[in-house]
């Protein structure tokens, strides 16, 4: 009973995602030809191949589903299991590359110049995928260092589109590195002043720079990330003196003490930062890195309660004296996925000796 239904739900899918694909390659050749029409035009042999493995699977598919014989199913199923390879290599094959890439040459001067320091650089005008070239060249890039950027950072950072705002100044961006000149943002308030310049770079100073990490004593609670982003950037919100978090930190924040507590990097490496305070007074200790789900954090070795700061950056309550706060990136979602995969690995491997049982 249950075969019938699957060979109409196949047919029915079948059909419409083979019309899908037809009609989507008709329009394509219908504007052509046209000014844009050359991309377009382009991509309809990879449609003509989507339509053959449409047909070609969906066949396969059938006679998988609808064959009594054991033996022939058997070669249904490795077929159809050749084809999903084949079709995702016709798919990638031209976006992997499996030769080493040199960074871009503006990554490299970038490097140069900032050095080892732990300072923050904002890309700007610079594609997306060249912004991957921050993890090889070891350079400290606000955006993080993988090509999926975070969704909060960018909110936070696209809410005022100009390299000067104060959305940079909490992300801790210190320098701005782009192809082409900025001329525009080196006048006004806390303009960019110009360090280096070459023909693939033009690096500049930001006008106001926060420390990567530090401390402050003072915070507002915004629960709305919206409501948070605008408070960064009202003309009476200092970023220097005041934190603005998600909920209200555990430590009982007061007045700055005479002398500012100092936050020093002692350490840092893929998943880990390792950051000493000094304070006479409780404080907040503020990281300006992104907050991503999975970082756990400790004070002097003991779990701590990690904040969200300005709905992007990672923060911390530290107590008056001297302390070592570590954050490690232990996501748990690892384990889950991996407990996945074992149950899943031994059930496939009851079923084959089930199978093989005569």
């Amino acid at each position: 009973q249950l075969a019938s239904y699957w060979r109409w739900s196949l047919s029915v899918f079948g059909v419409a995602l083979f019309a899908a694909l037809a009609a989507t390659g008709a329009v394509f050749m219908a504007v052509h030809p046209t000014d844009t029409s050359g991309r377009l035009w382009q991509q309809i042999g990879g449609y003509s191949i989507a339509l053959v493995m449409v047909v070609v699977g969906g066949s396969l598919l059938w006679a998988y589903l609808t064959t009594p014989d054991t033996r022939r199913r058997r070669w249904f199923g490795g077929a159809l299991l050749l084809l999903s390879v084949a079709d995702m290599w016709l798919f990638s094959f031209k976006m992997v590359r499996l030769q080493p890439m040199e960074p871009d040459a503006l990554w490299l001067e970038t490097k140069a110049m900032v050095g080892d320091r732990v300072e923050k650089v904002l890309p700007w005008a610079v594609p997306e995928f060249s912004q991957s070239f921050s993890l090889s060249t070891e350079v400290y890039s606000i955006f993080g260092y993988a090509s999926m950027q975070p969704e909060d950072t960018i909110a936070l950072a696209s809410s005022v589109p100009d390299p000067r705002s104060s959305a940079y100044d909490v992300l801790g961006a210190a320098y701005v590195v782009s192809p082409v000149p900025l001329d525009q943002f080196t006048e006004g308030e806390r303009p960019l002043t110009l360090v280096e310049q070459s023909s693939n770079a033009w690096i500049y100073r930001r006008g106001r720079v926060l420390p990567v990490a530090r401390l402050v004593y003072a915070a507002e609670v915004i629960p709305d990330a919206e409501t948070a982003v605008a408070r960064v950037h009202q003309p009476d919100f200092d970023p220097v003196t005041t934190a603005i978090v998600d909920t209200a930190p555990t430590c009982s924040l007061g007045a700055a003490p005479p002398t500012p507590g100092t936050a020093e990097i002692v350490e840092t490496k893929a998943g880990y930062w390792r950051i000493q305070t000094q304070s006479t007074a409780p404080a907040l200790l503020l990281l300006a890195e992104n907050a991503y789900p999975g970082w756990h954090v400790t004070v002097d070795g003991t779990a701590a309660e990690g904040l969200k700061a300005y709905t992007a950056v990672r923060a911390v309550c530290v107590p008056a004296g001297e302390h070592v706060v570590e954050w490690q990136f232990e996501p748990t979602i690892y384990w889950f996925g991996g407990g996945i995969t074992l149950v899943t690995l031994l059930a496939l491997f009851v079923a084959l000796i089930r199978y093989r049982k005569p």
